[in-house]
């Protein structure tokens, strides 16, 4: 396949790497955003006495999922590491939630 054909393919397939490019980065930075809104928060809440751990939930559960799709794609096992990670925390949190801590 030639220069040509490629990109007369990406076309026909409305591949456009920079829209793809700028999603993953704005998704990246939602994602960064997310994490320290909840750590401030978090923070916070637990200054105040307030309970903190449906925060950690919330964001530890977005995390496990977004960690489990790259994994699911990209195949890479550090994802999966994360994912992993990220849910156990994700349970416990939910858990301790729900006992009212």
């Amino acid at each position: 396949m030639n220069k040509e054909e490629i990109l007369q393919r990406a076309q026909r397939e409305g591949n456009d790497e920079l829209e793809i490019q700028v999603r993953d980065k704005s998704i990246r930075w939602t994602y960064i955003a997310m994490v320290l809104a909840a750590a401030v928060f978090s923070f916070i809440r637990g200054e105040h006495g307030y309970p903190i751990m449906d925060l950690t939930a919330t964001v530890s559960i977005s995390v496990c999922v977004g960690q489990a799709y790259r994994f699911m794609k990209s195949k890479d096992k550090s994802s999966l590491f994360i994912a992993a990670i990220m849910l156990a925390v994700s349970i416990f949190a939910t858990v301790r939630f729900f006992m009212g801590h």
